[in-house]
């Protein structure tokens, strides 16, 4: 297989999209040849040999457009045989026309509660629509396969550090709405009146203009709450440096309201630290763990849930903690891990010539 891989960003060093990079090594070990085509490209050097890649740039829609279009046709005329869009619908869309010509076929992955216009076409468009849960593909169509999340287990490995004391909470992700940094903040404060003694750590930045209102409400709550000395805002991280982040956390909460499965979920599992979330993807993964599991998912927007079940896993002892994070990691190296991932894509793309 000759593999056309159209995607966003292609960066190793990316603090939302560093982990494509690792995407495309992996499909690499398992195709022909790989070719990206992003419209961001940055750090590179980790490619392997068979990887090359094309950047179309942000500047002009018009332009852009025209860019991609040609350089769409410029691989299939070359002789790649398979197009896998990532993440973004449109991408697919525009592929299945000069697929087509070419006698080229089209996929899409995409995990997302949203389901739109551009979905719905590119689902139209497309062979198969590849998606980590069920809940992370929320249309109804025979060409949905769910295949689990793609997660390095090897760079998030634990490699035996222990947690930091006094304990920290780590929250990973963009600060925005959908991940709601505003009720972990009010958790931590009913926590703090309670007089449990921890931190909060939240790595990521806002990457739109409607973030930044949100980053000022952050501050905002940070200050009336009298958190300045326990709340530490990153910013954003880049993909190689995260990992570092997981391994001092002692419980990592995510509040994504997404729906689909958050990939720091996920993370976090391979980093073999307890796990808070909200997300109904997220319940279905935890409560293979039965009543322990079910201990991990709080109600939306609910502070005091989610302090008090952040109170229930900090009180427990750290051998515990250690346990039950082995028993994610377990599952997250079983149906979540990178490689076998991509084998599995490749070898279903295949199935479909």
């Amino acid at each position: 297989m000759r593999l056309l891989f159209l995607t966003q960003t292609l960066d190793a060093d990316d603090a939302v999209l560093g982990f494509t990079s690792r995407w495309v090594k992996g499909l690499a070990k398992h195709a022909e040849e790989v070719r990206v085509i992003a419209l961001e490209v940055g750090s590179t050097s980790d490619l392997p040999a068979n990887v090359s890649w094309r950047e179309v740039g942000r500047e002009g829609v018009i332009g852009r457009w025209f860019k991609y279009r040609r350089l769409l046709n410029e691989a299939f005329r070359e002789g790649f045989d398979t197009a896998l869009g990532h993440i973004v619908p449109r991408y697919s869309s525009l592929a299945a026309g000069p697929a087509k010509r070419f006698g080229a076929r089209v996929f899409l992955w995409y995990t997302h509660g949203a389901v739109d216009g551009r979905l719905r076409r590119a689902v139209g468009a497309v062979e198969r629509v590849f998606t980590a849960t069920e809940e992370s593909l929320r249309m109804e169509t025979p060409k949905k396969v769910v295949t689990g999340h793609g997660v390095d287990m090897e760079h998030f490995a634990p490699e035996g550090a222990l947690p930091e004391l006094p304990p920290r909470v780590l929250a990973v992700g963009r600060i925005s709405p959908a991940k709601d940094p505003l009720t972990l903040l009010a958790a931590v404060s009913i926590l703090r009146s309670r007089g449990v003694e921890l931190h909060l750590d939240l790595v990521g930045a806002g990457l739109l203009n409607s973030d930044d209102t949100l980053q000022r409400q952050v501050q905002e709550q940070i200050e009336l709450g009298d958190l300045e000395g326990c709340v530490h805002m990153a910013g954003a991280v880049a993909y190689p440096d995260v990992a570092a982040w997981y391994r001092r956390a002692t419980v990592v909460v995510n509040a994504s309201g997404t729906g689909s499965l958050d990939k720091v979920v996920v993370e976090a599992m391979a980093s073999e630290r307890p796990v808070l979330s909200c997300n109904p993807s997220a319940a279905g993964v935890l409560r293979e763990l039965g009543t322990e599991g079910d201990a991990l998912i709080f109600e939306p927007g609910s502070a005091q849930d989610l302090a008090d079940k952040l109170e229930v896993l900090l009180k427990r002892s750290p051998a515990e903690r250690r346990a039950l994070g082995g028993r994610l990691r377990a599952i997250a190296a079983r149906d979540h891990e990178v490689d076998d991932l991509m084998g599995r894509l490749v070898s279903m793309m295949q199935e479909e010539a």
